[in-house]
């Protein structure tokens, strides 16, 4: 007993010395609880959130990160259930990758101090994502798709498209879409979908009508059906154009967008600043894509019989 209270004794003598000498007991790192809401699965926004992922592994965010991800599965009220919950977690931050999921964490977390940092959501103007709340786009011009249909199809005009009318962003988009269409020289032929499972159908609808081409542009429901769309395309042998990079291996002839992994390094990097307090999501804004290319699906174009312009491939875009 005596011998035992000599050690205690000693070790706090030593404790401050040590402290004089500058030798001072290791600190744990904070521990920080995230909270991640996907829209819905598909390999596009999968692609953004391990692009997150790794970037904040690679800004030293490995074993004191509590990551807890939830797919909303296009459900606009489960979005609210899961942004509710990691509210009353009390989490430091939640990450929303897309525009239902941002929608829905920052109605939830408005009456709290819990930061939202949003990806993949084409126009947070319209979705009114404003408050405690900052992100990255994914939004390119939609006079720059015509173009690009333009480039590849110059003598075709009637493109077909399919969005979710309870998307805010798609409806936006294709509002800007039916504008210029008419000085960009096409007729769009739309339908309407509220499903993934309605999507087949649509696509069949729009190949009835003998449509040139189909467009699917950051349409989360299309996105997430996007198999059936190419078979129904491959089919009829309608070119098939998107804006999403990650659909070109499943059938798409080309597409004119930002990789959505580099968007979620890029919103990762975002994240990681609001967590380590270096400033507040609320004065950081909208960041659009650091990068956007055209990317050309060689194998459809020569089922299709379809001969790229030269100087296309892999064409870096600044717009």
């Amino acid at each position: 007993m005596a011998f035992r209270t000599l050690i205690k004794t000693a070790i706090s003598s030593l404790l401050p010395m040590a402290v004089a000498f500058g030798v001072v007991p290791p600190v744990a790192p904070p521990t920080y609880k995230v909270g991640v809401i996907q829209t819905i699965e598909h390999p596009a926004l999968d692609k953004t959130c391990k692009g997150i992922q790794d970037e904040l592994a690679y800004q030293g965010f490995k074993d004191n990160l509590q990551w807890n991800w939830e797919s909303a599965q296009m459900n606009q009220a489960l979005a609210m259930q899961i942004a509710q919950k990691f509210v009353g977690q009390g989490v430091d931050l939640i990450v929303a990758i897309g525009t239902p999921a941002a929608q829905a964490a920052l109605s939830a977390a408005r009456h709290s101090t819990i930061p939202v940092i949003f990806s993949s959501v084409t126009d947070p103007k319209s979705a009114k994502l404003v408050g405690n709340i900052a992100g990255v786009s994914n939004y390119v011009s939609v006079a720059n798709h015509f173009d690009l249909i333009s480039q590849i199809l110059p003598d075709k005009k009637r493109v077909g498209i399919i969005y979710n009318v309870g998307d805010a962003n798609s409806v936006t988009l294709v509002d800007q879409m039916k504008a210029l269409a008419s000085e960009k020289g096409f007729d769009l032929e739309l339908a309407t979908v509220a499903k993934t499972s309605e999507v087949p159908a649509a696509a069949d609808n729009l190949a009835g009508k003998k449509v040139d081409a189909i467009f699917i542009n950051n349409d989360n429901t299309a996105l997430a059906a996007f198999d059936g769309i190419a078979q129904i395309c491959r089919l009829n042998k309608v070119p098939l154009f998107a804006s999403d990079a990650d659909v070109l291996e499943k059938g798409a002839l080309a597409v004119r967008g930002p990789d959505q992994y580099d968007l979620g390094r890029q919103t990762g990097r975002m994240v990681a600043k609001v967590l380590r307090k270096e400033d507040q999501a609320k004065n950081l804004g909208t960041e659009l894509p650091e990068k956007i290319e055209v990317y050309l699906n060689e194998e459809r174009a020569t089922a299709l019989g379809i001969v790229f312009p030269q100087g296309l491939k892999k064409e870096g875009d600044k717009s």
